[in-house]
């Protein structure tokens, strides 16, 4: 069974988290304008860094982009 831990909650309407186990780093945003969703993208290893160094500028900036382009390069998986 797998849990999250929420470290950051905004209310551009995404949030930050951290999945157990392991520890990866998740931002999970509302996209869609009639028809909305949430996605889901795991950070990498360098924006996990940028996460840890600038906090929610860096993810405030990350939810934008995802929520222009909800597919983000693929990356993306609907919650």
């Amino acid at each position: 069974m797998s849990t999250e831990e929420v470290l950051h909650r905004s209310p551009l309407m995404y949030r930050v988290l951290r999945e157990q186990p392991g520890g990866a780093l998740v931002l999970e945003a509302v996209v869609g304008g009639i028809a909305m969703t949430s996605v889901r993208v795991r950070l990498d290893a360098r924006e996990a860094e940028a996460w840890a160094r600038e906090g929610s500028t860096f993810s405030d900036r990350l939810a934008r982009e995802i929520m222009a382009d909800p597919r983000f390069g693929g990356r993306s998986y609907e919650v």
